[in-house]
């Protein structure tokens, strides 16, 4: 049995690096995040479709010429009720997705655990099912940290937030089963634990 999760609000994608600097100086910035019409789930990644129909390619696409592909980053959701946790902690520029997840996400309460053992389904709004799997919490960074705080973050703080941000709070990193079909996404489709 199928139990829904919730609907896709929105759907995004990174055009660049939102890490930007060197060591100490690195500093996370939201600009080259895009709202998009709609997302191409690929096996290389996202390729996100504006209203126009212009192919935007991720960052985290294999293709992308400065990808941030790691192996276990190429789809990315989150949920609205979790950014609002953010902003409570953080404040109002704490916007919805400005973590950078693909696809944001209002959930059904009470939202189950997720783990990389069950099964996920996107449906789209024509009926298609499309399957994620390996969906991990992503972890959170010390750079997305400092941008939370809004100050320079370092010991027990750091660490503070970063546990705050960790189990999911940050959002969920998922791979696309093999298909033959094409399979994208967009505000309405519904995503579903099995």
């Amino acid at each position: 049995m199928m139990q829904k999760i919730g609907t896709i609000e929105f759907v995004q994608v990174q055009r660049g690096h939102m890490k930007v600097g060197i060591g100490d100086q690195r500093v996370y910035r939201p600009d080259p995040l895009l709202t998009v019409n709609k997302l191409h789930l690929t096996e290389d990644g996202i390729l996100g479709i504006t209203e126009d129909e212009t192919v935007i390619v991720d960052v985290h696409h294999t293709a992308h010429p400065q990808s941030r592909f790691r192996g276990d980053n190429k789809i990315s959701f989150g949920f609205i009720h979790e950014y609002e946790q953010i902003r409570r902690r953080f404040g109002d520029h704490m916007r919805d997705g400005v973590g950078g997840e693909n696809m944001i996400i209002r959930a059904q309460e009470p939202l189950p655990d997720l783990t990389m053992h069950q099964r996920y389904f996107i449906r789209h709004h024509d009926g298609t099912m499309i399957e994620l799997i390996h969906v991990i919490p992503a972890p959170p960074c010390r750079e997305f940290s400092i941008f939370c705080a809004q100050r320079t973050i370092e010991g027990a703080a750091l660490k503070d937030t970063l546990q705050f941000l960790s189990g999911g709070t940050r959002g969920y990193y998922a791979e696309l089963v093999k298909s033959d079909c094409q399979c994208f996404v967009q505000v309405g489709d519904e995503l579903f634990l099995a």
